[in-house]
């Protein structure tokens, strides 16, 4: 008892310490305060005993597996040497040059070569020798394994003490165990400590372990891999049997929208979806193989989704078959790795507007222009339509069908899904030019200061707008309390940078939980006048434009219509239109007419469950089942989701096409989980691994904008001073469509759905004079970021 009343006593000094703190005068969503409960103070107290307690137990517990671990690695590591060499040339007999020249010459033969274009590109493409040694060393870990879990000595080792099958599993698992967290070091990687700027790349960030979270880095996994043989192939049910029909999954369980049913939400606007969906550009993007997947097909890389008996919205249309392709297998440093199947996240994983400046120094030179702003297109018709992105690369797939009306290039290759999307990346472009424009009138900086001082900006601003504006509509104050993910106020820097905590984006995150966005998609989007975005319709004029429909995907026409008010009527479209309840349902844009090329239409729905059951992701019961997420009820059967509190409906539906609950997958499971009683949009699985993702993109991240200067960590000269993080925090997303859009009233909060406009003007103003000078009147922790003699020594990088 003693302990809780000194946990509790502890707490509520910590409470009444952050009530001081000036965070309330700049909250800005002033109708979602940090407020707590008394139940939330009574979860606190216990959570605080038991994490004491635990923690003990813990740490002597990891230390004897430690020492056990490294005993039984040495042993395996013997016998793994002596099997290698065997099991290679095995793998390179199955898979030789000739499976290369094999696979380029049927995708030479592809009649539909463009059905994955819009979200895969030339970058993701893995290079047909990568793939191949990739496979290679896929086949020869595979042999290996297997034969080291035939030796008794092994098995005695890994204590497994069960019997057939389940012992092959189980010595798996364990091996995979002990070498599945070694992380790859690339020693030809050169880190300057002294750099003030993020490489394009992502290198360095970790100065301990430079590759962690760059270009090329595998995604994580918050539980052990889920293949159906522990190494490579797709999950299987409970019964070691296939998965139902993802199709099947997608109409049975979630429904369609033919009928155009599904409700709006109350809270988000369009806009939402689209900075969600830009956001996930930033962080993540899986390597793909080129595997033509037209049937017929036995290709194992081809996963591709039979249409169901009687499913009349595709065989009607003569779609018989949903081409798909399993994401290629990372190659590791090492051949014959004992690790299962891994995938390159081939961008940099930081929110560091890689999507905007790429993920490579190549990709910058494409997109710079010679005066540290960014290239740009001015439409060739000479209409005031304000300035574009560059026009994407000759032999790039693009559905405009006039030469006029280019795609568009940008620092992600998916910038052409679509339409609101390719808004939101021209935004981002005419920012940065008008910050890098002021910096050019106003400073004696060269260029490559210019760029890279802007750049920094940019980046700022997304984490600004992603943690302080998007993220708290989505997750709860406890979820993003609980994982750190509320932001410092007024001038207060962030102490909580931990090069120990690894950025990457999982699995999950990729494959499911971060793709909840894909409920928010509407069938439309809808494009407004003035007047009609002002709900000011007494006045003599053409309230909308023609809608643009979502299922037009990649078609970039509709961005040059002057007539039907350009970008600026699309993003008053965003800015009213109301997003769609994330309920579980979704567009039939999505679901039924995605149109990914010529002659080819899918289901994402089905995709989606498709690609995490090829990604070895887990099913939905062990991530609602996570200590991570402390979640209650835990969900064991069927009747356990009524308990957590499904609709009693979709728990038939999913009765209808799982065996068993164990089997049903995540992306369908957190879809359909209730919202949390504490708030948010989302149910408590999908907030817990989204809000996990997001925790470490900003612990792990050396360049996070809120970082404390600190010699020791290598951030005394990557920070930010107090007088330059006060005006980051005065961005919004909507004082940006205000400096780079012709609409003169704006929501005072772009994502919050509102009738009431407010003029730009009265919006908070960020003042970039700041940014010249490391002068800052406010007393800071260091003398390299606050410096009263004013000296401008940014400590630039050594090339500048």
């Amino acid at each position: 008892m003693l302990g809780r009343i000194h946990g509790g006593l502890v707490f509520l000094l910590i409470l009444a310490l952050g009530m001081t703190s000036s965070y309330i005068i700049d909250d800005p969503y002033p109708s979602n305060k940090e407020e707590e409960t008394l139940e939330d103070m009574t979860d606190e107290m216990t959570k605080l005993d038991e994490l004491s307690v635990r923690g003990i137990d813990k740490k002597r517990e990891q230390q004897l597996k430690k020492r056990d671990d490294q005993a039984v690695r040495r042993q395996i590591e013997t016998k793994a040497v002596l099997l290698q060499k065997t099991c290679l040339l095995e793998a390179i007999q199955k898979f030789g040059a000739s499976k290369l020249q094999k696979k380029e010459k049927r995708q030479k033969l592809a009649l539909r070569k463009f059905y994955q274009a819009l979200q895969h590109g030339k970058k993701s493409l893995q290079p047909g020798k990568v793939w191949l040694e990739a496979k290679q060393s896929e086949q020869c870990t595979i042999c290996v394994i297997e034969k080291l879990c035939e030796d008794q000595g092994i098995l005695t080792a890994l204590r497994v003490t069960s019997s057939g099958e389940e012992r092959l599993k189980e010595c798996k698992l364990r091996i995979f165990d002990i070498f599945e967290k070694d992380e790859s070091h690339d020693d030809n990687i050169t880190c300057n400590e002294n750099a003030r700027f993020r490489t394009a790349d992502g290198t360095c960030n970790n100065l301990k372990n430079p590759g962690r979270g760059s270009a090329g880095d595998q995604f994580l996994r918050l539980v052990p891999n889920a293949y159906g043989d522990c190494v490579s192939s797709l999950r299987t049910t409970k019964e070691g049997e296939e998965l139902p029909n993802p199709r099947e999954v997608s109409f049975e369980v979630h429904g369609s929208n033919a009928d155009r049913t599904n409700p709006d939400s109350q809270l988000l606007t369009h806009l939402s979806m689209n900075w969600g969906q830009f956001m996930d550009h930033d962080v993540t993007l899986a390597e793909f193989p080129g595997i033509n997947c037209e049937p017929p097909t036995e290709d194992p890389e081809c996963i591709n989704i039979e249409i169901p008996e009687g499913d009349r919205i595709f065989l009607d249309r003569d779609i018989h078959e949903i081409e798909m392709e399993r994401d290629a297998p990372h190659k590791p440093e090492k051949l014959c790795r004992l690790a299962p199947r891994g995938h390159s996240n081939v961008i940099t994983a930081y929110i560091d507007a890689s999507n905007v400046y790429g993920s490579s120094e190549e990709e910058e030179a494409l997109l710079r222009a010679p005066d540290g702003l960014m290239k740009i297109m001015k439409p060739v018709q000479g209409c005031p339509l304000g300035d574009f992105l560059p026009a994407a690369q000759p032999g790039t797939f693009c559905p405009s069908l006039d030469d006029n009306t280019p795609c568009f290039l940008a620092g992600d290759e998916r910038v052409n899904e679509n339409q609101g999307l390719m808004s939101v990346h021209t935004l981002l472009i005419r920012e940065h030019n008008r910050i890098a424009t002021f910096f050019g009138k106003k400073t004696l900086w060269g260029p490559e200061r210019i760029y890279q001082e802007t750049r920094r900006i940019i980046g700022a601003y997304l984490q600004r707008i992603t943690y302080a504006e998007f993220l708290p509509l989505i997750l709860s104050t406890r979820t993003r309390r609980d994982f750190d993910l509320i932001l410092e106020r007024g001038t207060n820097y962030f102490e909580g940078y931990d090069p120990e905590v690894h950025p990457q984006i999982t699995q999950v995150f990729s494959t499911a939980a971060y793709r909840f966005g894909h409920s928010l998609v509407q069938e439309e989007f809808r494009r407004f006048t003035q007047d009609g975005f002002e709900h000011n319709c007494g006045k003599n004029s053409k309230a909308e434009f023609p809608d643009i429909p979502v299922k037009t995907f990649g078609d970039p026409t509709f961005l040059y219509q002057l007539c039907n008010g350009g970008l600026n009527s699309i993003f008053r479209g965003l800015m009213k239109d109301p997003a769609a309840k994330v309920d579980g349902r979704f567009s039939s844009a999505v679901q039924e007419q995605l149109r990914r090329g010529a002659g080819d239409t899918s289901d994402l729905i089905a995709l989606n469950n498709n690609r995490g059951r090829e990604r070895g992701v887990a099913g939905y019961t062990v991530y609602r089942n996570l200590d991570l997420c402390n979640i209650q009820p835990k969900v064991n059967s069927f009747g356990d989701l009524l308990k957590a509190g499904f609709d009693p409906k979709d728990v038939q539906n999913l009765k209808k096409v799982y065996k068993h609950v164990e089997d049903i997958d995540v992306f369908t499971g957190a879809m359909l989980e209730p919202d949390m009683v504490s708030g948010g949009l989302l149910g408590p699985t999908a907030q817990c691994l989204i809000a996990n993702g997001f925790q470490r993109l900003r612990l792990g991240d050396r360049f996070w904008h809120e970082n404390a200067p600190n010699e020791t960590l290598n951030t005394d000269r990557t920070a930010f001073t107090r007088c330059q993080l006060r005006e980051i925090r005065k961005i919004r997303i909507s004082k940006i469509i205000c400096d780079n859009m012709d609409i003169p009233s704006v929501p005072r909060f772009g994502f919050i759905q509102s009738k009431v406009r407010v003029p730009c003007e009265k919006l908070p103003e960020v003042d970039l004079e700041v940014f010249t000078t490391n002068r800052c009147n406010i007393p800071a922790r260091s003398d390299s970021v606050s410096n009263d003699a004013g000296v401008d020594d940014y400590h630039l990088n050594d090339e500048l």
